[in-house]
């Protein structure tokens, strides 16, 4: 509060010493740019200048975003099943985390040598294309089977801004371009209401993600009037809370990608099942689940099932969504879930950790993951409630 009263004090004397009858208004004057001094002034109590300690914390937030960025490529391209891995899904998603690798590694070009990279040719060639790459891997990831386009290049032409050597003019611009990616994706999600109430969960942290990305926009828009140290420091800090964000989101929602590409494929694409039974396939489904125990396989995934249906995956997933209004990812693990709950009341003796393992979770986190989001409480705690059980 006392800094806060001191700059204010500092303020009124600079109003004063000139708001002169005889005298343009300097601070109203756009030649002589003192929004930019009066926000130097002030300050807002927020972001101090340029000191060791807002190095540091930079520096390991660019060092965090850059191992983040290859461990999400990696684990996306080797590890992540049921997502979209076209030549345009992979080729998108290395083009966006190489532009935020770059963007970092220019920040950090600042924070040690001080050089005003957003001057530079190559820091302004990966600030321009992020905003397409994001467009791309956001179009392939949510709507895999959208028809490619040579239209989609156009999508190139915010790269030829760098033509521009006004930064007052382009930085402003290029951002404002992001935000109509950004608005296009929040529209394409919010059109999945219908869907919305199967991931709430993950909802939190897209509204975390887009709150973050209006403010780096804004950031943006208001960089020829910020200083640009203030610019580094929140779109340094920007990029790295995202990529947190991101590898939080991944890891309690390891199904996120292919849950919304679900969602989206139900209230974009047509049907494909119009020409099956549903009532009886469901049956036959269930039956499967009952009597043969499929979900104790721990590899079980969508395609195992749908060759012993006879239907395609595509086919498959929309019969879930339809019929059970939730995702293929979450019928298998309501299945697990429901075979435990026998299972934990039935056999008293056995380990929560053997039962998980018998019902087809791959561990024991897993399990009590899965577990809790279904019930709203662990396996030991359900035991509990059990009556004549102990744990």
């Amino acid at each position: 509060m006392g800094c806060f009263l001191y700059r204010l004090h500092i303020f009124i004397l600079y109003l004063s010493s000139n708001l002169d009858k005889d005298k343009p208004c300097k601070i109203c004057c756009p030649k002589r740019r003192n929004i930019k001094q009066l926000i130097d002034l002030l300050g807002f109590g927020l972001f101090p200048r340029y000191t060791a300690f807002m190095t540091t914390i930079s520096i390991l937030s660019i060092g965090f975003s850059i191992f983040s960025a290859i461990l999400l490529f990696s684990a996306y391209f080797f590890f992540l099943k049921n997502v979209n891995k076209s030549w345009f899904a992979v080729s998108s998603c290395f083009g966006v985390l190489t532009c935020l690798i770059f963007l970092q590694l220019g920040h950090l070009d600042f924070f040690l040598n001080g050089t005003d990279v957003l001057q530079t040719p190559w820091y302004r060639f990966w600030l321009l294309l992020a905003p397409t790459m994001f467009f791309y891997f956001s179009r392939a990831t949510i709507l895999p089977e959208a028809r490619l386009s040579p239209v989609l290049l156009v999508f190139f032409f915010p790269s030829l801004l760098n033509l521009i050597e006004r930064t007052e003019i382009l930085a402003p611009l290029n951002f404002l371009i992001g935000l109509g990616f950004s608005l296009w994706l929040a529209n394409l999600i919010f059109g999945m209401r219908a869907q919305r109430r199967r991931f709430k969960a993950e909802m939190f942290f897209f509204s975390l993600f887009t709150l973050i990305a209006l403010f780096v926009l804004v950031v943006g828009i208001a960089t020829p009037y910020i200083d640009t140290t203030y610019f580094y420091f929140m779109y340094t800090h920007g990029i790295g809370i995202s990529f947190f964000l991101i590898v939080a989101a991944l890891i309690i929602f390891p199904e996120l990608l292919n849950e919304l590409a679900e969602a989206a494929k139900i209230s974009y694409a047509s049907s494909t099942i119009t020409d099956i039974d549903v009532e009886d396939t469901a049956q036959k489904l269930d039956k499967l689940m009952s009597d043969d125990k499929m979900y104790q396989n721990e590899n079980l995934n969508l395609a195992m099932v749908a060759e012993q249906l006879e239907l395609t995956p595509h086919q498959l997933s929309e019969l879930v969504n339809v019929q059970f209004g939730m995702n293929f990812s979450r019928y298998i693990r309501d299945q697990r879930v429901a075979a435990a709950k026998i299972l934990l009341a039935s056999e008293p003796d056995s380990s929560v950790l053997a039962i998980g393992l018998e019902t087809g979770f791959k561990s024991q986190s897993n399990f009590y993951a899965a577990f809790k989001e279904i019930t709203g409480m662990s396996p030991g705690a359900y035991r509990n409630t059990l009556p004549n059980t102990c744990n």
